[in-house]
């Protein structure tokens, strides 16, 4: 009976050990992408099949955020009168069927065309999602505006369907919409976020539009860069780039307003899988990096919300250490490739306060600036290089006199499918917040 009793012992802590083994070991590195779009609402590709690409090309953990959806309920696809081009449809349509076959792909002709049943995430989530390897998170792009303004935003590990909110100007709709992912958050006890998309899309917002955010630490997030090729990251004569509205916003958000720290996050805002190359809308060119022991939503999400996360293009990193003392990295090199780490920041007395500028009449394609009548200028001093470094390795200790610091690596290595020509693989940090009332990272 001790013997039996003894091997049933063993029994369950060698379970215990494969359990643990599966489930959760030291702390690592998990990629992924928090938007994404498929049938559900403007992509051009079955649910399935998305997920298919990002599992087969390493990613960890993928948000779908298609426009005020869930991706639940009951919604039919015509393949026959789509919205795209009909090649891209219907190469979609005849990928789908040759993956999962005629018993899975629901269809019924209406009219004489044909329609395609589009899954719910949870009837094709079995078929992918693996215990440390690949996992969903629920999400939304909650696609609001204010005077045809688009105010798209991305809410991560919802439970439930989020309204869009109209407020009464483009910084009034940002904070209700805001505050609604924050209030789901609080409903169910759940780890939530959410981030304002491409604010240069369109030239929809500026730095002032998302500057003074009322929010928690941790619930401030914007897209410094996204992979689309009609949102403009890199600004232009009469607008900043995303990464430098990022400098503006973290530089008076620390150094003048008493407010929390604002993250920033690469994604690729993929559409297109059928059609590949400059100018398309491609998956691959924009994710995240996160740090955390578990792969499960809501461990993800924590560690996003605590900002233990880097954005990548491309560059991967061996290691990255972030203390009060400084920041040290280690790049994992590829061979023939070169790397450039500069620290960006903004010292204390740097001049935060910006002056304005009227906005001449200019035209965009489908350019909305008619709601910004000035511009607002900032000294060089927000932003700028600190130190620079040159190799696979880097450090930053911190001298005292910064309000933060954050770490852009540049490698010459030519993005495979860029969101712009001449694009290169880069990577960024989280920002190190080094004097703020907050005290917060």
């Amino acid at each position: 009976m001790k013997l039996k009793k003894l091997a049933y012992t063993l029994l369950l802590l060698g379970a215990a050990d494969i359990q643990a083994a599966e489930f959760g070991g030291e702390t690592r590195w998990w990629k992924g992408n928090t938007h994404t779009h498929t049938w559900w609402s403007d992509g051009d590709t079955p649910p399935e099949l998305v997920a298919q690409w990002y599992k087969e090309h390493g990613y960890e953990f993928l948000v779908f955020s298609d426009h005020n959806t869930m991706q639940a309920g009951s919604k039919w696809y015509s393949v026959d009168a789509p919205s795209r081009p009909v090649e891209q449809i219907q190469k979609a349509y005849q990928d789908y069927l040759a993956a999962f076959g005629p018993d899975w792909v629901e269809e019924r002709t209406v009219d004489g065309k044909r329609e395609v049943k589009i899954k719910t995430l949870d009837e094709f989530r079995s078929l992918f999602e693996e215990p440390s390897r690949f996992i969903f998170i629920k999400g939304e792009e909650i696609t609001a505006s204010h005077h045809n303004h688009p105010v798209h935003m991305n809410g991560v590990n919802l439970v439930d369907f989020i309204a869009p909110i109209e407020g009464d100007s483009v910084a009034n709709t940002i904070q209700q919409n805001l505050d609604s992912v924050v209030a789901q958050g609080k409903q169910y006890s759940q780890p939530m976020f959410i981030h304002l998309n491409h604010p240069n899309f369109h030239f929809a917002e500026t730095a002032e539009d998302f500057v003074n955010l009322d929010h928690a630490p941790g619930d401030g997030f914007f897209e410094m860069y996204n992979g689309h090729s009609d949102v403009h990251n890199s600004g232009d004569a009469l607008h900043e780039s995303t990464e430098r509205m990022w400098d503006i916003v973290l530089a008076k958000r620390l150094g003048e307003m008493n407010r929390s720290v604002f993250y920033g996050l690469a994604v690729d805002d993929a559409h297109e899988y059928t059609v590949w190359g400059l100018g398309e809308v491609n998956p691959g060119r924009g994710w995240v990096m996160v740090k955390s022991q578990w792969l499960t939503p809501n461990k993800i999400t924590e560690a996003i919300k605590h900002g233990d996360f880097y954005n990548s293009t491309g560059v991967t990193l061996k290691s990255l250490e972030m203390t009060p003392d400084g920041i040290e990295l280690e790049i994992e090199p590829q061979a023939g490739v070169e790397y450039r780490v500069e620290f960006v920041g903004t010292l204390q007395n740097a001049d935060l306060q910006g002056h304005e500028e009227a906005n001449p009449p200019h035209e965009h394609e489908g350019s909305l600036d008619h709601l910004h009548n000035s511009i607002i200028r900032y000294s060089a001093d927000i932003g700028k290089v600190l130190n620079e470094v040159k190799g696979t390795t880097a450090s930053y200790k911190v001298r005292g006199d910064e309000i933060y610091v954050r770490a852009r690596i540049t490698s010459t290595k030519l993005h495979p499918n860029p969101h712009a020509e001449g694009d290169v693989e880069m990577a960024w940090t989280q920002p190190l917040v080094v004097k703020s009332n907050n005290s917060q990272r």
